[in-house]
């Protein structure tokens, strides 16, 4: 393997296609739901299309965008609200959101509070999550972009208690 890695681009292009049928689709520039836009700079992913079909879908196109996505004085729990809320609009809203946590790792943890809520969600729950959905309609130009002159470098930490 890490002798075709070593071949030139070009090579490797030819080598490729004439061993596997395949096509040339040039640039990728959108992939399941993410925009790509490659640059000098490196490579943007972006959600944009994807929040307005979110937002079409669930009926949000005419709320009015919020800065901050929840309450910082809220607290949920199991409880919280007094009635209980359809667990299927709640469930393809809130695995909406962490199919959107891709571009936008700033939801991460406040998509993961949510989906503690999907077996029995109550009305506070999902007025929490259109609040998100609200936060997100007003910032949807956030994009993530992967530098090409910088290293990479992920770290994962964990509590083991």
């Amino acid at each position: 393997m890490w002798m075709i890695c070593s071949l030139e681009e070009n090579t490797l292009h030819k080598l490729l296609f004439g061993r596997f049928k395949t096509k040339d689709m040039k640039e990728l520039q959108y992939f399941s739901g993410i925009e790509v836009v490659q640059t000098l700079d490196g490579i943007m992913l972006s959600q944009r299309h994807y929040i307005l079909n979110l937002l079409y879908k669930f009926g949000m196109t005419q709320f009015k965008p919020i800065t901050t996505p929840l309450d910082r004085n809220l607290k949920l729990d199991v409880e919280s609200g007094t009635t209980k809320c359809e667990p299927t609009i709640y469930r393809q809203l809130v695995g909406s959101l962490i199919y959107l946590t891709i571009t936008r790792p700033d939801l991460s943890y406040l998509v993961g509070l949510l989906s503690q809520f999907m077996q029995s969600p109550h009305d506070t729950h999902l007025d929490c999550v259109k609040r998100v959905l609200r936060y997100v309609s007003g910032t949807m130009d956030c994009d993530i972009l992967y530098r090409s002159t910088t290293l990479i470098r992920h770290e994962g930490y964990t509590d083991a208690d």
